[in-house]
């Protein structure tokens, strides 16, 4: 099985003999295994909407994802718990052994590898209905968390699923602080739970998130006061990395939105903050907002690139498109924005958000609070959504995009 690494600012897949193949991510979050149902959406396929793993790792694979993202919940690791039956068909997904969380996870994982298509494992929820802004609040949660990460090693770490790349360790610690020794500081965390992966696995990568903070940033003159993306605050990160007992395992995976997710007042020309949403705006022309979208995600983490040699690649990023209702498609030109960025060196691509139809925004435009669902499949899962899969194609032109190689001993 590979042994995954991350240096010079990109990811290798590194073979029995030490050769060694560099990886861009062309990269889909695929949500479900973190909520009550404990399995991917989508999988209820009859006759008139739902599909089947199979057509869904074909359906990447001819598109060129190489990558999927399983968000995870770690009371249903510790429990096993069994799949709601009822939202998947088993008849047609023959390859998904839905008996237990843990052998609907292996088959998932299984089934994409056929395709060559790699797995990161998303450590997302604590409970189906607890987030967690902190990976723990105690030491009997903490104790739970690490079981988890030993489950998810013991299990998966072995040549039957050489295309898991690694774990992200938490999604969105939001409240979380960085490096200030604190029982809330999550470089201390990472490490911890970094660690505690690496020495049951060896071969995976640590995929680290940052926190959420209160920001200022002066961009051409003009200041702006804002918060990192919940996922995306690395700024301390570049004094203050997390470091592993082995060499070559972080991987920075901060998340970046557009303003379908929350308006920001630098992805406008002018605008008055009412609430949540920005009303009287004016929007950007492409050359202002490209420069927009890079100043801030260089402030939250592109500035990492100088100061380590690990791959930076987006764990979550993206939201709305196809719907976009501002008349000159902000919302739209953010994303692009960004996937241009995860061209540059430092960048190892990303992953969107979403695969699911039932991924929910709240602003349309930014002068709006809605509930609007949008995801690369429509509503059936059985039809593409042709805007935002075009959208997609930009990302065929990241350095080193290919499949992931499964080498043999």
């Amino acid at each position: 099985m590979p042994n995954y690494k991350s240096k010079q600012g990109k990811i290798f897949a590194v073979g029995p003999r030490g050769e060694e193949v560099a990886l861009g991510i062309k990269g889909i979050n695929w949500f479900g295994m973190e909520t009550g149902l404990a399995i991917p959406f989508g999988l209820w396929a009859n006759d008139m909407n739902g599909t089947t793993v199979y057509e869904v790792a074909r359906f990447l694979a001819k598109n060129r994802f190489n990558s999927v993202r399983l968000p995870l919940c770690v009371s249903h690791i510790l429990t096993n718990q069994k799949p709601q039956q009822d939202v998947i068909n088993i008849q047609e997904n023959k390859a998904i052994n839905a008996s237990t969380y843990m052998s609907a996870l292996s088959s998932i994982v299984q089934t994409l590898a056929f395709r060559n298509i790699s797995v990161l494992l998303d450590m997302h929820t604590l409970t189906p209905f607890e987030s967690g802004g902190l990976p723990w609040t105690s030491p009997t949660e903490a104790t739970a968390f690490f079981d988890a990460v030993d489950v998810l090693t013991a299990q998966l770490c072995n040549a039957k699923h050489w295309n898991i790349i690694g774990l992200d360790l938490k999604n969105e610690p939001h409240l979380a602080t960085w490096g200030d020794g604190t029982a809330t500081d999550f470089q201390l965390m990472a490490q911890r739970i970094g660690n505690c992966m690496l020495s049951k696995c060896p071969t995976w990568l640590a995929f680290v998130e940052g926190i959420n903070a209160p920001r200022t940033l002066a961009i051409d003159g003009k200041s702006f006061a804002f918060s990192d993306w919940w996922g995306g605050g690395l700024e301390e990160a570049g004094d203050k990395p997390v470091e592993l007992g082995l060499e070559s395992k972080v991987v920075y995976a901060p998340h970046y939105y557009n303003p379908a997710v929350y308006p920001q007042l630098y992805y406008l020309k002018s605008g008055t903050r009412a609430g949540d949403t920005i009303i009287n705006y004016e929007e950007l022309d492409d050359a202002t907002l490209a420069l927009r979208v890079q100043a801030t995600s260089e402030h939250m983490f592109g500035h990492l690139r100088k100061t380590q040699e690990g791959a930076l690649v987006m764990g979550e990023f993206g939201g709305l498109y196809s719907q976009d209702l501002h008349p000159m498609k902000t919302t739209q030109r953010a994303t692009e924005a960004l996937i241009e960025i995860m061209k540059q060196p430092g960048y190892a691509g990303g992953y969107l958000w979403a695969l699911n139809p039932e991924s929910a925004y709240q602003f349309n435009p930014s002068n709006t609070r809605v509930t609007t669902t949008e995801g690369l499949l429509d509503e059936t899962w059985l039809n593409v959504n042709e805007p935002f899969l075009r959208a997609m194609a930009a990302m065929d032109s990241l350095p080193n995009l290919r499949s992931f190689p499964c080498f043999t001993p």
